[in-house]
């Protein structure tokens, strides 16, 4: 890790806050669906319809896809801090800067890989809709 250059940790700088702000319109979206469903199936015409079975796997869906976007925010904002703790190491020539700047990147790669476990999760959820208009269809 002798190679080390503090720029390393500048690029991934703006790249934690960019991906902060993308899982919390997530957030905001599921959170806005889920809002919708409720008020839908709470009318008691929703309840007695035959998609009611429909609006209970959606929202459970949504209710674990919610749970993936708390935490892929987590892991980012730890992953922004771990990342800054890397530049003022690296500011004051410390020897584990390198070591704290990986940590950074593992961090920062979990919230990815449960990003592309969410989003798995909403196609599967689209295709609940599109299977509604398939039922229409025949």
């Amino acid at each position: 890790m002798k190679n080390f250059n503090l720029t390393y940790a500048a690029f991934l700088f703006p790249a934690i806050p960019l991906m902060m702000l993308t899982f919390g319109n997530r957030w905001i979206a599921i959170s806005k669906l889920i809002r919708q469903m409720h008020r839908d199936f709470i009318d008691k015409r929703k309840q007695q319809s035959r998609s009611a079975p429909k609006y209970l796997v959606q929202i459970k869906i949504l209710s674990l896809r919610l749970k993936y976007v708390k935490y892929m925010q987590l892991f980012s904002g730890l992953a922004f801090i771990v990342n800054l703790l890397t530049i003022l190491l690296g500011m004051i020539g410390s020897i584990v800067t390198p070591y704290f700047f990986s940590l950074a990147l593992v961090i920062f790669a979990t919230a990815l890989v449960i990003f592309l476990i969410e989003i798995n999760l909403s196609s599967h959820a689209l295709k609940t809709h599109l299977e509604d208009f398939e039922d229409k269809k025949n």
